[in-house]
Order: C-alpha cells, then sequence, then structure tokens
C-alpha cells in the first residue's frame, strides 16, 4: 500500500474536517498543517500528528515530499493557491466554491483541464454522502416520476457573528452552500439548470451595505423540474435544513440523524411516500454527514485507477456559474 504525504492549508472547521477522517488512516501521512495563525496550526498538529507546522503555505507545496494538498482556506484564495500546486503537480483536493468571483473561477476550471496529471476534486462533499446518493438512485430509477419540485433549506442562526461576517465578506449565503445544491438538482435529475432568478434581504443591520444574509433562489431544468434553495445567516432565523424532493409518483423526503426525534441510531432516514398507492417507507442510511474519508479514498482512486472526477470539472464550473447568476439576480432586486 503507498502512503501519501497530506498537507492542509487552513485550519479551521473545514480543515478540521478533513484531517478527523484521514490522519488514521493506514495510507496517510499528515506532513504539513498550514495557517496564517500559527496557534491554530500547532493544535492541528498536536491532534492530528502532523510533521510539521507552518505559516507559509508556500513551504507545503513546494516540498518535494507532499504528494496531496488539502485547500480549505477562503475562496478569495483558491485559484493562487490551485496553481502553485499544479506548477508543482501535486495532487488536490479543494473546498468549494472555487473562487470569489466569475473570472477567477474561469481561470480555476482551464487550470484543472490543462494540468491532468494532477488529479483535482473539488470539495462537492454530498456527491460522496451515502443519503444522498441513495436518493439520487430513487429518482433517477423512476421512484418518484418526473418532473421533480426540489425543495432545499439550509438557514444558519449564528452563534458565531466574527466568523459569518468575514465569511460574509468572502461570499454569500446563497454561493456558498448553494453549489452544492445546484449540483444534486442536476446530478438528481439529469437535468440541466436553464432559468435562475433570486431575491434576498438585509435581516441584520450590522452586515455591510453592499451585502446580503438571506436569499432565495429559483431554477427551471431542462427537463420541466424546478427547484429552490433558500439560504440565510442571521441572529434571528431558526436553524432550518430541508430537502424534499416531489414527483407525481411520489415524494422523498431526507431527515438527518441529527434531526431525528427517535430511531436516530438508525442513522439518516429517507422517507418515501408512494403514490397512487398511498404508502409510506421508510429507508434508514448509515451515513457520516461530511463524509470526508470517502472523498479523500475517492481522490485516492484517481490518482491510483484513473477514475473520473465527481463531480466534473464541468459540473463544478456549471453549479458555480448557477449560484453566481442567482447571486447577481437578488443583488439586482437589491439595488447592490
Amino acid at each position: 500500500m503507498k502512503k501519501y504525504n497530506v498537507a492542509l492549508i487552513g485550519c479551521g472547521q473545514m480543515g478540521a474536517a478533513h484531517m478527523e477522517k484521514i490522519y488514521y488512516k493506514e495510507n496517510v501521512n499528515i506532513k504539513y498543517v498550514c495557517d496564517l495563525e500559527i496557534l491554530k496550526a500547532e493544535l492541528f498538529k498536536r491532534k492530528f500528528n502532523a510533521e510539521n507546522a507552518v505559516t507559509d503555505y508556500n513551504k507545503c507545496i513546494t516540498d518535494a515530499n507532499v504528494d496531496i494538498v488539502i485547500i480549505a482556506v477562503y475562496p478569495s484564495l483558491h485559484l493562487t493557491i490551485l496553481e502553485k500546486c499544479l506548477e508543482q503537480k501535486k495532487h488536490i483536493i479543494c473546498e468549494k466554491p472555487i473562487a470569489a468571483n466569475k473570472e477567477d473561477g474561469e481561470r480555476f476550471v482551464k487550470a484543472v483541464k490543462a494540468n491532468t496529471e494532477s488529479k483535482v476534486l473539488i470539495g462537492h462533499i454530498l456527491r460522496h454522502n451515502k443519503t444522498y446518493q441513495k436518493a439520487a438512485e430513487l429518482i433517477q430509477s423512476g421512484t418518484i416520476g418526473k418532473p421533480i419540485v426540489m425543495r432545499m433549506v439550509q438557514n444558519h442562526h449564528i452563534m458565531n457573528s466574527k466568523r459569518y461576517l468575514k465569511l460574509l465578506n468572502e461570499t454569500s449565503p446563497i454561493i456558498d452552500c448553494g453549489v452544492h445544491y445546484m449540483d444534486i438538482m442536476q446530478w438528481f435529475t439529469n437535468e440541466k439548470i436553464t432559468d435562475i432568478s433570486g431575491i434576498g434581504a438585509r435581516v441584520d443591520d450590522n452586515i455591510p451595505k453592499d451585502k446580503y444574509n438571506y436569499g432565495l433562489a429559483t431554477v427551471k431544468l431542462s427537463g420541466g423540474s424546478i427547484g429552490y434553495y433558500e439560504a440565510g445567516w442571521t441572529n434571528t432565523l431558526s436553524a432550518t435544513d430541508t430537502k424534499e424532493f416531489v414527483g407525481p409518483l411520489g415524494r422523498i423526503k431526507i431527515t438527518y440523524a441529527k434531526d431525528r426525534t427517535c430511531n436516530s441510531e438508525e442513522g439518516d432516514l429517507i422517507e418515501l411516500y408512494r403514490y397512487p398507492e398511498k404508502v409510506y417507507e421508510t429507508i434508514n442510511v448509515q451515513c457520516d454527514r461530511k463524509p470526508c474519508g470517502d472523498q479523500f479514498d475517492y481522490l485516492i482512486k484517481m490518482i491510483e485507477k484513473d477514475a473520473p472526477a465527481t463531480p466534473s470539472i464541468d459540473e463544478v464550473q456549471e453549479s458555480f456559474d448557477a449560484v453566481l447568476q442567482a447571486d447577481t439576480e437578488i443583488r439586482k432586486s437589491m439595488n447592490i
């Protein structure tokens, strides 16, 4: 078994999610953990048994012994770090969204396509989530028929205002996780997004004048399916997580294990309603909500067996372009 030397750039929430799932793997050695704040890097070094803690990501990237770089910083740095990694022929897992703007996103995609010797996997973690894989299988097999109505909500009642304000200066709620759900709409239906609209609001007064912290994007797809994605980061919204898919032959609703009122030990719940039988079915899925370990294993499959990226870089760009368009429509509606 080949052992891979891994460097993590960004010791924040997602950096921890990656490390927690891979540091114990037999084929992994954590060579570097890197963060601008050395205390964070040192903490990660101790916690995940890393060899080195540094503040300069160039040290990680230029070390010839490093095989894989995990990029878990804010989107505005993704392109710069990606290009440096590709220059050094590293394999890469990069968190979403791929960039902070359309121009950088296009450069990012072009760079990935031009450097095929480096395997690049974007952190669309739900593609590696067993619950979503099962839901995709049910919908694609015609279980609930077509067209599909997709209802997706991910609202945050913020407790760490400093963190969310920093994130808001980088991106919007619709862009940040919206890339996941635009991708899901196309993945589940095998259709392409054709029309996008959106509305938004500034729910709190303490956010920058040119920002919004609540948005709702509506989408039409090529096969007649439709969907919406609602996302907000505010002091007053309730934390809400809705994932429901409705067709003429039934309905699928996903409830995470953490949100189940009972039987949470059974894992995530997929509730399937069949029509016209008017029958309910319960499907339990043992699933890691953020399966960074499975995602890492898939990158190894790309490296060792030349498996295609999932989603492909073209699919990544499609979902990124979709949320950028939704964000533009929301800003127009708000005159910001």
